[in-house]
């Protein structure tokens, strides 16, 4: 388990649940099962690979891509969302779009995007 902020910094850490890394404030990367972390991103993509894991992102992504199952993403703003496998949940607040929410696409069982 980690958290990670962000920034201007890369990282990348491995562990027995999988990668966990960042490339400045543009790319947050996860792929694995069973992590809990925190970011802070403004504008960049979240893209998380795996199965139990669970982002935490304060700001605003251009998109985020979830492939596996049972993966949660809570982010303040989203304009696009790529979702495959099951039963992952993405939360979102606001989006940058016209319409208020972003562009969701979904392939599988049991995904969903909730606007909070």
């Amino acid at each position: 388990l980690g958290t990670g902020t962000a920034f201007s910094q890369s990282r990348k850490i491995e562990s027995a649940k999988g990668v966990e890394k960042t490339e400045g404030n543009k790319v947050v990367h996860v792929e694995g099962v069973g992590h809990n972390l925190n970011y802070t991103l403004n504008g960049g993509v979240v893209e998380v690979e795996g199965g139990d894991n669970t982002l935490t992102v304060k700001g605003s992504a251009k998109k985020i891509t979830v492939s596996g199952t049972g993966n949660k993403v809570y982010i303040d703003k989203v304009d696009k969302i790529s979702m495959e496998g099951g039963d992952n949940m993405i939360y979102y607040r606001t989006s940058g779009t016209k319409s208020g929410k972003p562009d969701v696409s979904i392939t599988g069982v049991g995904n969903k995007v909730v606007k909070q």
